[in-house]
C-alpha cells in the first residue's frame, strides 16, 4: 500500500486503494478481519458460468481449507446493502492510518451508494457476483464491459480475511472471465494502486501483466495512482 497522502490545499491528495472506478481487487489480499455477513433470504440466484464457477464439492473445498459449500450467485437490488455493509467495514477497519476518516467515507460513499452498486446490476453487460459459503456473504466482484473496446474491467473485487488463500477470490474472477470470453472479449483488465505489490504479484499468478500507469482525478481532492492489468482472453 502507499503512504498516507497529505492534503495540499493546490493539489488532489493521493489515495492507495481507491475503488470507485478503481481496481479491483485493490484489497485482494489485505482486507481486515470482519463480521461475514449472512445471505440475504431475497438474494440472487445461483449462476454457473463454467467449470470454475459452479457450487463445489466438499471434497473440491476440503482441499482449499473450506468446510461448506461455495457458491458464486449474481446480486439483486435487494443484495446492495449487504455488500455496501461489507465493504464500510472492511474500509473502516483496513484502511486508519493510510488515509484519513475522511478519505474512507469520501470513497465508500463514491464506490459503494445504492445507486453506484446498482449499476452493475441494471445496467447492460455489467455484473455483480456474490460469494457465500454456506449462508454467509464472503466476498463480491463486480464488472463492466468498457466502452470502445471489446473489454470487461473488473472494478471491485474483495474477499473477506478469514477466506483469503482458500480460491474465493480466484472463481470471483473466473466468472468475470467466463462472462468476458463468452462475449467475445479480447481481455479482462483491472487497476490497482501502483504500490500494493501482493496484490499485483497476486494477479500475475492469475495471468494479468502491467499495461500503462494511470493517474486519475476522481473528484474531491483524490487522484487515483494506479497501474492498469490486462489478462488477454
Amino acid at each position: 500500500m502507499s503512504a498516507k497522502a497529505t492534503k495540499s490545499a493546490t493539489a488532489p491528495r493521493r489515495v492507495s486503494g481507491t475503488d470507485g472506478e478503481t481496481a479491483a481487487g485493490a484489497e485482494v489480499d489485505g482486507i481486515a478481519k470482519a463480521a461475514i455477513l449472512p445471505r440475504s433470504p431475497h438474494g440472487g440466484r445461483a449462476i454457473l458460468r463454467g467449470p470454475h464457477c459452479r457450487a463445489l464439492s466438499a471434497d473440491a473445498l476440503a482441499s482449499e481449507g473450506i468446510n461448506e459449500t461455495l457458491s458464486i450467485a449474481a446480486a439483486t437490488e435487494a443484495d446492495l446493502a449487504a455488500v455496501a455493509q461489507l465493504a464500510g467495514v472492511v474500509w473502516r477497519r483496513h484502511y486508519p492510518g493510510i488515509i484519513t476518516p475522511e478519505q474512507i467515507e469520501y470513497m465508500l460513499g463514491l464506490g459503494y451508494s445504492h445507486e453506484a452498486l446498482r449499476r452493475f446490476v441494471v445496467n447492460d453487460g455489467a455484473g455483480l457476483d456474490l460469494a457465500h459459503i454456506g449462508d454467509r456473504l464472503v466476498g463480491f466482484g463486480a464488472y463492466y464491459p468498457v466502452d470502445g473496446t471489446r473489454e470487461i474491467k473488473l472494478d471491485k473485487l474483495y474477499v473477506h480475511q478469514d477466506y483469503q488463500g482458500r480460491g474465493v477470490g480466484r472463481r470471483l474472477i473466473a466468472s468475470a472471465e467466463s462472462v468476458a470470453r463468452a462475449r467475445s472479449c479480447t481481455a479482462l483488465i483491472l487497476n490497482v494502486n501502483k504500490h500494493n505489490s501482493q496484490a499485483i504479484r497476486t494477479y500475475e499468478r492469475y495471468g494479468f501483466s502491467v499495461r500503462e500507469a494511470v493517474v486519475v482525478d476522481i473528484g474531491g481532492g483524490f487522484l487515483m495512482d494506479d497501474y492498469v492489468m490486462a489478462k488477454p482472453l
